[in-house]
């Protein structure tokens, strides 16, 4: 029975006051794996292409055009003659009424949704990377404990079959010893399949974050006293403001205004001004002059003035949108961090009630008092009395990591 007190003190102790300070990835690691991310590395492509697009903008759609025309001149004046004639021109259209400037704002705008559309994808990388990590983390707490339990399980059936053989047990008590271990060794299964299943998912998306296997914290560690030192309403608004996806919704907005207005500026068409010389009668006539186009608007231009404003009253709408829904996710987050935390001090508190009960079973078991079924009934409720406080504990830290990374608190890869 003293080898056996030893061995669930061991195992099951062990769940409860074992605290694992590297909870996390090193950030190093993490940066890596989410710059490998094929989902950021198009992200990244996306962003050179707005540059490229931008530069564009800022040097204008206009070109300079070269134009040269040949032709021969045939001339019946009392006699039959021909003239070599040709002309050469250079045009090139003007950036007029202001739409100069207005393409540069736009170039900028261009580049700043471009960019905030690359630091979103980094971040929607990192929360599903978090996402996994505390789920191989959890599969990992479960296959160890199950790996306590089975190992305690197996003690017991040692001892149990021992004192069988000593004529201190009867044979009921050693045959439910054996099923209880078989119980534990089918749950270990279970758990190391669940694993698995979880550690491949984590290797196939982020194959450099674990290279070889990821290993899971022994418990949780302890959660701090207070998650965050500022007030709820102030963690709110900078929720909302700093979200990568309000920030690329108010870009998307600037942008469609800056589109708007150049919309708009189309209605006034851009002359061109060009130079030209011209031949005639095989050189004995030259002519030099100045041309000028320009396009008659229509009511075309109109119409895409019209829609890029709609465009932009549209993006206005997405902006606010945005707005509100991030206030909800915030407010959900904060209150399952709130949640979280209260269920996870209440299962650390039934876990040593139940620790309590379980020594006082094992003395009861000793002295003769009770039997094998009671003590293994007792014992499955410790058993899943520590799980789930790793459980909870678990939890606990993913939402308050969620959230730290949400405000930029941790893994703040916005390079």
């Amino acid at each position: 029975m003293k080898t056996l007190l030893q061995a669930w003190g061991a195992s099951l102790l062990l769940a409860g006051a074992a605290q694992a300070q590297n909870y996390l990835p090193p950030e190093a690691a993490v940066r890596t794996a989410i710059a490998q991310s094929p989902t950021v590395q198009a992200a990244d492509a996306a962003r050179r292409s707005s540059k490229a697009r931008a530069d564009g903008l800022r040097a204008g759609p206009h070109e300079t055009v070269v134009r040269a025309t040949g032709q021969r001149r045939w001339v019946r004046d009392g006699e039959r003659q021909s003239f070599g004639e040709g002309q050469i021109a250079v045009e090139r259209p003007l950036r007029l009424w202001g739409k100069s400037q207005v393409d540069g704002a736009l170039a900028d705008a261009t580049l700043a949704t471009g960019k905030v559309a690359a630091q979103d994808a980094r971040h929607e990388t990192a929360r599903q990377l978090l996402a996994l990590w505390f789920a191989a983390q959890r599969s990992g707490q479960a296959r160890q404990a199950a790996q306590d339990n089975a190992d305690a399980a197996q003690e017991l059936a040692r001892i149990t079959e021992r004192r069988l053989r000593a004529g201190d047990a009867a044979r009921l008590e050693a045959e439910l010893a054996s099923a209880e271990h078989a119980r534990m060794q089918a749950v270990l299964a279970t758990a190391g399949a669940a694993e698995t299943a979880a550690l491949a998912e984590l290797q196939a998306r982020f194959p450099s974050l674990c290279p070889q296997r990821c290993a899971p914290a022994e418990a949780a560690p302890q959660l701090p006293p207070q998650p965050f030192n500022q007030p709820a309403a102030a963690l709110r608004q900078h929720y909302i403001t700093q979200s990568h996806e309000y920030l690329l919704a108010q870009a998307e907005e600037t942008l469609a205004q800056q589109q708007a207005k150049r919309a708009d500026l189309e209605r006034h068409p851009d002359p061109t001004v060009g130079v030209f010389a011209t031949s005639e009668r095989g050189g004995s006539e030259r002519i030099a002059g100045i041309s000028l186009s320009l396009p008659l608007g229509s009511t075309y231009r109109q119409a895409q003035a019209s829609a890029a404003l709609a465009d932009a009253d549209a993006a206005l709408s997405r902006r606010l949108a945005a707005e509100q829904r991030l206030g909800a996710e915030f407010d959900v987050l904060w209150s399952q961090l709130t949640g979280k935390r209260t269920a996870a001090q209440a299962q650390a508190k039934a876990a040593e009630l139940q620790r309590s009960a379980a020594d006082r079973s094992l003395r009861a078991y000793r002295a003769g008092e009770s039997g094998l079924s009671e003590l293994l009934a007792v014992r499955r409720t410790l058993a899943d009395a520590l799980l789930a406080e790793r459980l909870a504990r678990s939890e606990a830290l993913e939402s308050d990591s969620r959230l730290r990374l949400d405000l930029h608190q941790m893994w703040d890869f916005d390079d």
